[in-house]
């Protein structure tokens, strides 16, 4: 009688398979998940993280992306990240979810009924040394979707 090998390799592709596969799930349904106002300030400071500032633009409210054209977003903060910082990435923290009644971007600006304020603070190891930069960062309803805002004041 033959005795079949048993062989792992096939066990071993399959669950391969289910991981990356999983994990491509997570980041995609993450990149889509934007459903609460901090879920789309983190995905926007994700991608950005990622150098992928053409995706971060599209979270931007209208209003933000009028300020700047998406080629023009994607030169300068990959500029000011790379050329004058000396970094290729950073870490991030959100702190808080304070509701804003009757927000306004700038003075001149459209009037959102509801906003979201969150603390973002960025750190940067640069060849410059380790600093963190803190921003308010705002997240409003646009179509029914949160979107991200700055503060023109």
């Amino acid at each position: 009688m033959r005795r079949r090998s048993s062989s792992k390799l096939p066990i071993i592709l399959i669950g391969l398979v289910v991981v990356v596969g999983g994990f491509f799930l997570v980041r995609l349904i993450s990149g889509f998940g934007a459903n609460d106002p901090e879920d789309v300030v983190k995905a926007f400071y994700e991608y950005e993280q990622e150098g992928d500032f053409g995706s971060a633009w599209e979270l931007f409210h209208p209003s933000m992306q009028a300020r700047f054209t998406k080629n023009s977003y994607v030169t300068e903060r990959s500029h000011i990240y790379m050329s004058h910082y000396g970094v290729t990435t950073f870490s991030y923290d959100v702190d808080g979810e304070e509701e804003v009644e009757n927000f306004k971007m700038a003075k001149d600006a459209e009037t959102f009924p509801l906003a979201y304020q969150m603390l973002v603070s960025q750190t940067f190891k640069s060849k410059f040394g380790t600093f963190t930069v803190e921003q308010d960062v705002y997240a409003v309803q646009h179509e029914e979707e949160w979107k991200v805002v700055w503060e023109y004041k």
